[in-house]
């Protein structure tokens, strides 16, 4: 079994030393000075470090001892998050995922180390993603190929709006649509926050009698939020793979001006600096 990691917390910690205490788990000595605790007990394997990061051989004796410490939070029924990959690239689609997950799903996923993306490399964030669509989690991406980008971006910025607005749009659009088809009795939706007023804006028309609606900075630490930043850039990925085999180039190690003018509209957003320099 391959190695996962997560994050506990504090509270986390002193329900593992109190398991420790209680089943009488057996430990080794530390292997250098990051580590705080080494567990080796049969099939179990577990280094929780003095940062909180928790290493783990991903047996399904490991994954009961987490269960009994990782804290769910019981309070809603599905928990959503939402975030976005692509508006930074001059290349590809700006894609824009939500995630709606129960507070079991949520445990399960941090066993198998879903976290922060930029923590990841692809070829793990690859095959998370992939244990994500097996799981059936419940998901919602809005993808918008670079010549839909385009034009929306255009009649974003006739109206005098901005990116920002049009990234609003998106992420409102994945969170309603993902609302209607859970139909929460009582939920919790948190968006990596990227423009406060515009998103609130966006999203005006829910009813927020039974829904919860945080914008917070680093969302990703959140679960539902680092699921959906996971999936968006699998599919960004994919998207750009289709992208260099239908048009026969490589996006990745390319420049805008090393690119055929007439496909640019196509594979590119036509905004950027570099891209209107290559037209």
């Amino acid at each position: 079994m391959s190695p996962s990691s997560l994050t506990i917390s504090d509270e986390e910690l002193e329900k593992l030393k109190g398991y420790i205490f209680k089943t009488n788990l057996k430990r080794i000595p530390p292997t250098n000075e990051y580590e705080f605790l080494r567990i080796r007990d049969g099939p179990v394997m577990i280094v929780v470090y003095k940062s909180g990061k928790v290493v783990h051989n991903g047996s399904e004796q490991t994954f009961q001892v987490l269960r009994e410490i990782l804290i769910k939070e019981d309070k809603y029924d599905y928990i959503l998050g939402s975030d976005e990959t692509g508006k930074g690239e001059w290349y590809g689609p700006l894609v824009v995922t939500a995630t709606a997950l129960t507070p079991e799903e949520i445990i399960q996923l941090r066993q198998i180390g879903v976290r922060d993306s930029k923590t990841i490399k692809v070829t793990e964030l690859m095959q998370l993603a992939e244990r994500l669509f097996e799981l059936k989690i419940a998901r919602f991406t809005v993808t918008l190929s670079p010549e839909k980008y385009n034009q929306l971006y255009k009649e974003f910025q006739r109206e005098g709006k901005s990116l920002n607005d049009l990234l609003a749009w998106a992420h409102s659009r994945a969170i309603q649509d993902m609302l209607v088809f859970i139909k929460a009795k009582n939920a919790k939706v948190v968006i990596d926050k990227f423009d406060y007023d515009k998103t609130e804006y966006r999203l005006e028309k829910i009813d927020r009698t039974n829904v919860e609606i945080i914008q917070k900075s680093k969302g990703e630490s959140e679960i539902p939020v680092a699921a959906a930043s996971i999936i968006a850039k699998y599919t960004f990925e994919k998207e750009v793979d289709k992208l260099n085999e239908k048009y026969r180039i490589d996006l990745r190690k390319s420049q805008p001006k090393e690119i055929d003018k007439s496909i640019l509209p196509y594979v590119a957003k036509l905004h950027f600096k570099n891209v209107n320099e290559a037209e």
